[in-house]
């Protein structure tokens, strides 16, 4: 960012949020999903499709890649004349989109001025996404959306725990978005109180960040001895896999809090949170629509809000757990799933060679509470080291943790062997994110 941008944004900050971070597309959003509460669930599924078609029939007019694609798969728009039409259209993965480049993007955007971002990479590639300041204020509404459950409002102080970090850092402030940014990798015994004093300072009572972050938190203000100098009002979680450990941990730190989890990504194809105190995530259905993909149950999404890049029928690498009756309280959300069960790419192996999906794995550590953070790390095809982040006895952990092995064995069978070992810390990501599964062999058994 330029100086003068950023001496800009430090005068603008002092101005009222909704005058500088909010214009009317974020309210035509937030007007929208607000009205979804006095439709019926067939209303809603009528406004859906009417969106569908029109994101279909663009990206076919207006974008190379869609063009060429739909041509080659024989499909046009006006084969779509109800949902049961949708599985005509060609499903896209990650490394298509990656290799069309700006061929996706619509010629009504083309000559214009795009945001570029990326996606982590956490699958071992990262993505280019193309967006505009429209599209980040409707993704802003869909996630203000689901936040007012707990209380928030748009221009709430919030504490982030989350993110990327350049340089070496421990926070940085962001007044312009009412942000206190704390780098996560940073995070240690020496720092806490330093970081707590900060936080203090500003007021801001919403933690917004990776469970791993607000577990990481938790330990550290507990074992420290100073959980009572925060009292957030809501925990906000997002963007990882959500173990029964780390809720635990959490409610431990900060018993007043509450936790809200909810689901997105940065392509911003679909978006679901829980509701009305339930831990089930039900869907935005006019932020975009949401598939499963038969065999494994991947997500496949297709964005509502994302003119610039469009994303239609695309193969999300997040696996879903089968859906459930949605919340008869939220009606207006569905399809309603009970969690996100891990991630497609993130497989382990068994000692013969065969693959085992994340998702089981995260299965078998289900009712684990006597640690914040936990990794297994496969070596070899027949060993796997699980480094347990914990302050409690090795006694407990033990006991605990018998149930859990058993478990790994019926998946992994007998020949595999485990070795625990419990560590003060296990280090994120630069981004602050927690990799929870890291192998070190190939498919062919030869060590990384």
């Amino acid at each position: 960012m330029s100086l003068t941008k950023e001496i800009a944004k430090e005068i603008l900050s002092y101005l009222p949020y909704r005058y500088v971070n909010l214009d009317k597309e974020f309210y035509v959003w937030l007007e929208k999903f607000e009205q979804m509460k006095e439709m019926t669930q067939e209303q809603i599924a009528e406004e859906q499709f009417k969106s569908f078609s029109a994101v279909v029939k663009m990206a076919y007019d207006e974008s190379p890649f869609y063009r060429e694609l739909y041509d080659k798969y024989g499909f046009h728009p006006r084969q779509l004349n109800d949902m049961s039409d949708i599985r005509r259209i060609p499903v896209i993965q990650k490394a298509m989109v990656k290799e069309c480049g700006r061929d996706i993007i619509p010629h009504r955007h083309r000559s214009k001025r795009v945001f570029l971002s990326s996606t982590s990479g956490s699958t071992g590639a990262s993505l280019t996404l193309y967006s505009n300041r429209k599209v980040e204020q409707r993704e802003w509404a869909a996630v203000c959306f689901f936040w007012s459950q707990v209380g928030y409002t748009p221009g709430d102080g919030r504490i982030e725990f989350r993110g990327f970090f350049p340089g070496n850092e421990e926070y940085k402030v962001d007044r312009y978005q009412r942000v206190l940014r704390i780098n996560v990798s940073k995070l240690t015994h020496q720092n806490i109180e330093k970081i707590i004093g900060l936080i203090e300072q500003t007021g801001y009572r919403y933690f917004h960040g990776y469970p791993s972050s607000l577990s990481l938190l938790s330990k550290l203000v507990l074992e420290k001895k100073l959980a009572h100098r925060l009292q957030p009002k809501a925990l906000l979680i997002a963007s990882e896999t959500l173990h029964e450990y780390q809720m635990h941990s959490m409610k431990k730190a900060f018993p007043d809090a509450e936790l809200y989890s909810f689901y997105g990504q940065s392509e911003k194809t679909v978006i679901a949170g829980w509701t009305n105190s339930t831990t089930s995530y039900s869907f935005n259905p006019l932020y975009g629509y949401v598939e499963f993909k038969p065999g494994t149950n991947a997500i496949i999404g297709t964005s509502f809000i994302n003119d610039v890049m469009p994303l239609i029928r695309y193969e999300l690498m997040d696996i879903a757990s089968t859906p459930v009756i949605s919340n008869p309280d939220a009606h207006y959300l569905f399809p309603t799933i009970h969690s996100i069960e891990g991630r497609v790419g993130e497989i382990m192996y068994k000692p013969n060679g065969d693959m085992v999906s994340s998702s089981l794995v995260a299965i078998a550590l289900r009712g684990t509470k006597s640690v914040t953070a936990c990794k297994l790390i496969q070596h070899q095809y027949d060993d796997i080291e699980i480094l347990l982040e914990t302050f409690q006895p090795m006694e407990r952990i033990i006991e605990e943790f018998r149930p859990v092995i058993q478990k790994l064995y019926s998946i992994f069978t007998a020949n595999m062997k485990f070795r625990m070992r419990v560590v003060d810390h296990i280090p994120r990501e630069a981004s602050g994110k927690f990799k929870s599964i890291e192998v070190m062999v190939k498919r062919d058994g030869i060590q990384i």
